[in-house]
């Protein structure tokens, strides 16, 4: 089997995710008409995943990939704030949320309870971050919750397979990435605390507690 190739950028990230569910169809998204502009990661995502943005669950093959637990929220509804920042991502208990300032580019900004030395408050602030890596960490974290078959598993080691990493650049402190097998048939996010199965071929995915 081949190698997997690490993650690096949005692009790669979509190109995981659909390999994963086994998409084959052109899955663009309709042109994003905002009077402002977004972010590179935010126009990639669309290109390669935006038809899973829409309302209808039949239309996108009922996967809730954008907010199967946080949310990515569509490029459609975004709505820039009186500070200029626009929310694009809200953890699924509102604990923590992203953004970004269209005349900022691509910097991440947050909120709440994201890992820097303001995590104690609810006010937006500036990283030193991208945005690519929010919208990474959730669209794989999400990949999780909406496989098959997710349930609770308690053990702390990753099977010895999950051998081949795939991403490992998240904020939070320890995380140890997203790392799957020779044949991709398994996808384990942090320290096990999900484990998810497709039903055909037999595939799963095992899951951390980061903060998420």
């Amino acid at each position: 089997m081949n190698e997997a190739p690490q993650i690096t950028t949005v692009d790669e990230a979509c190109t995981a995710i659909s390999s994963w569910f086994g998409w084959k169809n052109n899955l663009v998204g309709s042109q994003i008409a905002l009077p402002f502009a977004v972010p590179q990661a935010i126009e990639t995502v669309n290109r390669r995943l935006g038809r899973l943005w829409l309302e209808d669950p039949q239309a996108r093959g009922g996967i809730n990939i954008f907010d199967s637990q946080d949310t990515l929220v569509s490029p459609h509804r975004y709505q820039a704030r009186p500070d200029g920042i626009v929310p694009m991502i809200w953890e699924n208990q509102g604990v923590w949320g992203c953004g970004f300032r269209p005349d900022m580019s691509a910097q991440l900004w947050v909120t709440g309870d994201w890992p820097d030395d303001q995590s104690d408050t609810h006010t937006w602030r500036s990283t030193h971050d991208v945005v690519d890596t929010a919208v990474i960490f959730v669209m794989l974290a999400n990949a999780i919750w909406a496989s098959a078959d997710c349930e609770m598993d308690e053990e702390d080691e990753k099977p010895a397979e999950a051998n081949r990493l795939l991403w490992t650049f998240a904020p939070w402190a320890g995380f140890s990435g997203f790392w799957t097998n020779n044949d991709r048939t398994l996808i384990r996010m942090h320290a096990g605390i999900w484990l998810g199965r497709h039903c055909a071929p037999v595939t799963r995915l095992i899951s951390g507690n980061c903060g998420c």
